[in-house]
């Protein structure tokens, strides 16, 4: 009897369902930390990292907030389950030291990840697909307390929380909101509202970390760790997410009274796009799908729920397509088989316009 693979299961059991606002499509929290006793992940060696590995896994293992949690080490997963994880948690975590032992912890319900011996000792990740937070929020901060009831945290007086990155350090926190802009972008307002709303506080970038809005996403998220609390992270991000989060709503609200015939081509030909397209790169196929998303919203284009085409628009990346296909996907196949996807799952959608 074959033992079904885990990270299938994940990808199947998709907690984009659980979406409840088009704009607004998920929060995502990270939280830094360090043992006292042991030296930084990219100064340890392979014993010392192994002994860090197995405290840490134990203690995650029998955290009562987990939901049936796993651990995976890193380097007995492969390539494409790697990158499948990093792309369903919106992650960039990674090994940093190839001496030192490292391995993922996650749980069933697919919205929570840890990373034992990455950058740091530990990153705590949790993420919720809607604009409300205290879910996620309060899971985590209650594995970094059972965790903190059995190991020491390299902390000082001065600087807070330590970790490998000085700047990093103090709260350790980074809140990320993750939304949908489309009008704002297609109707060249966004760099007018960033500029009105951003503060020293809080930043924006892309899927990309850059200032490319790919798939029409901008991530907001704290500038800083130190000498803030992690109340005034969080308050600060919502607010400046909800502000942005009304900005377009109202240009919604006109586009649904009014129009407009450049969102309407744009909407119209990426429905084109998807449906018959040979194959499409990763960047082109987000871009069209974020003009699908909008078009759910607006009620112009029926067949799909905005909860769909979230997956959707998350599944068409390299390692949750790998991950799909049992043989594995050769680079030069990989925009041919994306194509073939996307027509499959989009076949239902019609333009009402």
């Amino acid at each position: 009897m074959n033992t079904p693979n885990p990270f299938l299961q994940l990808k199947e059991n998709s907690f984009w369902e659980k979406s409840d606002t088009p704009i607004w499509i998920a929060s995502s929290f990270f939280l830094q930390r360090n043992l006292a006793s042991d030296p930084f992940p990219q100064k340890m060696d392979s014993g010392n990292s192994q002994q860090v590995l197995g405290a840490l896994k134990q203690s995650l293992l029998a955290s009562t907030s987990l939901d049936m949690p796993e651990f995976f080490e890193f380097n007995a997963i492969k390539t494409a389950e790697k990158e499948f994880l990093l792309e369903h948690f919106l992650s960039t975590c990674d090994s940093q030291n190839p001496e030192c032992k490292s391995g993922f912890v996650i749980d069933k319900s697919g919205t929570f990840l840890a990373m034992i011996n990455g950058e740091d000792h530990l990153v705590l990740h949790s993420i919720e697909a809607h604009s409300g937070w205290k879910n996620a929020w309060k899971k985590l901060a209650e594995i970094e307390e059972h965790l903190a009831k059995k190991h020491t945290f390299a902390y000082s007086h001065k600087f807070g929380y330590l970790t490998s990155q000085l700047a990093n350090s103090g709260t350790a926190l980074t809140v990320q909101a993750f939304l949908h802009l489309p009008s704002l972008i297609q109707l060249d307002q966004i760099d007018e509202v960033l500029i009105k709303e951003l503060d020293d506080e809080v930043q924006s970038s892309g899927l990309s970390g850059t200032d490319d809005f790919i798939g029409d996403i901008v991530i907001i998220q704290n500038r800083f760790t130190l000498g803030l609390t992690e109340d005034h992270i969080l308050e600060a991000v919502h607010k400046t997410a909800t502000k942005l989060v009304s900005y377009e709503k109202t240009l919604r609200s006109r586009l649904k009274e009014t129009p407009d015939a450049l969102i309407v081509d744009k909407i119209s030909r990426a429905i084109g796009l998807l449906k018959h397209s040979y194959q499409i790169d990763t960047k082109e196929a987000l871009s069209a799908i974020s003009f699908i998303k909008l078009g759910i919203d607006l009620n112009w284009i029926d067949g799909l729920r905005d909860q769909d085409i979230n997956k959707i628009f998350f599944e068409v990346r390299r390692g949750h397509l790998s991950l799909s296909s049992k043989e594995g996907i050769p680079q030069e196949k990989l925009a041919q088989k994306r194509a073939e996807f996307l027509q499959s799952t989009l076949k239902p959608i019609i333009m009402k316009l």
